[in-house]
């Protein structure tokens, strides 16, 4: 294991019922980066997400957060022990305003104290200001994408997953959340672990990729030297 690594995924199985989704993934999160994966539908990157979180359990392989193996710990015990999870669709609670789903991310911390204060949550994305006691439900797309990371930050996690972040919402919040994934790992020096489709928004925010096919791992590499043609080739058929 990399010394910098924060969260190891080590010859990952595991299955939905008698169907295998995950055959052996492995994966590597350093500290203060953001790392990728993509792959086409269908490959295990949201499974990955879920297991990483606990809610698809491990046939075989490891999880480890530091030093800490969480393989088989239970949801709360891992958002708790510093990971924070976007899952695809958000799962905003319509009914709530938008400062009382913020504050449900708090459940997560310890303490149940703000590891990154609310006020930090609205300098991030403003529009939550301007919106804290409106229903959740009445927020758009890109707005409810938003409250699901700042909900997901406040707890102070030193890992966040996210899943498919930029999917149905405009392109001007894409690349604003792009710029603040960017400045969470700048500023806070949280590592990103990121599951995405869109290879533009990848680009610009992405260290490290992996090239996820059938449950497993086939490529990986430095953003710098990550082969895209072939990654479109793929990701198009």
């Amino acid at each position: 294991m990399h010394q910098d690594t924060i969260l190891s995924v080590n010859r990952i199985r595991a299955s939905y019922g008698e169907s295998t989704i995950l055959w052996g993934a492995d994966l590597s999160v350093r500290k203060g980066c953001v790392t990728t994966v993509m792959g086409r539908n269908g490959v295990g990157k949201t499974t990955l997400l879920k297991t990483i979180m606990g809610l698809v359990k491990v046939k075989e392989g490891e999880i480890r957060l530091g030093d800490r193996d969480i393989t088989h710990l239970p949801s709360y015990q891992i958002a708790r022990a510093g990971i924070g999870y976007v899952p695809q669709g958000r799962e905003i609670l319509p009914r709530l305003s938008v400062y009382e789903n913020l504050r449900l991310g708090l459940e997560a911390s310890p303490q149940y104290k703000a590891g990154i204060s609310e006020e930090e949550i609205y300098t991030l994305f403003p529009i939550l200001k301007e919106f804290r006691r409106r229903p959740g439900g009445n927020l758009s797309g890109g707005q409810q994408q938003q409250l699901a990371i700042g909900r997901a930050l406040i707890s102070g996690p030193s890992v966040l997953l996210l899943d498919e972040p930029t999917e149905g919402i405009q392109p001007s919040i894409a690349i604003e959340i792009g710029n603040i994934l960017r400045r969470l790992v700048a500023e806070k020096g949280i590592s990103v672990l990121l599951v995405e489709q869109k290879i533009d928004f990848a680009r610009h925010v992405t260290d490290y990729f992996y090239f996820m096919d059938r449950g497993k791992m086939v490529r990986e590499g430095e953003a710098g030297t990550f082969d895209f043609r072939e990654l479109e080739e793929h990701i198009a058929v």
